[in-house]
């Protein structure tokens, strides 16, 4: 079983990691280059989506729970429950932050 500390480290992990890839600049305009690249116009799902932080917090999620899985911290069965999990921390950090 995975514990709390774990987990709430992880989850601190795809909050950053999905706010920096869908909102920031990043170091030489990395995440900014990269989101003109898929879709400028965001016209398709993927342009859309890879400028929404509730989007990209589900994919950076996954590979988090598999490495939470893969080190031992958590049986391997339970990285989709991991992954969902740290998704919707995310969502919950991301509506506590826009409420302040």
């Amino acid at each position: 079983m995975v514990t709390l500390t774990t987990f709430f480290i992880a989850a601190l992990a795809a909050h950053r990691l999905s706010v920096a890839l869908a909102e920031e600049e990043g170091p030489f305009s990395l995440f900014v280059k990269l989101r003109g690249r898929l879709d400028p116009d965001q016209k398709t799902w993927l342009g859309r989506g890879i400028n929404c932080v509730f989007c990209v917090s589900f994919w950076m999620a996954l590979p988090i729970a598999l490495l939470v899985a893969v080190l031992g911290y958590a049986d391997m069965w339970a990285w989709p429950l991991i992954w969902l999990g740290l998704a919707g921390a995310v969502m919950l950090i991301r509506r506590w932050e826009q409420k302040k």
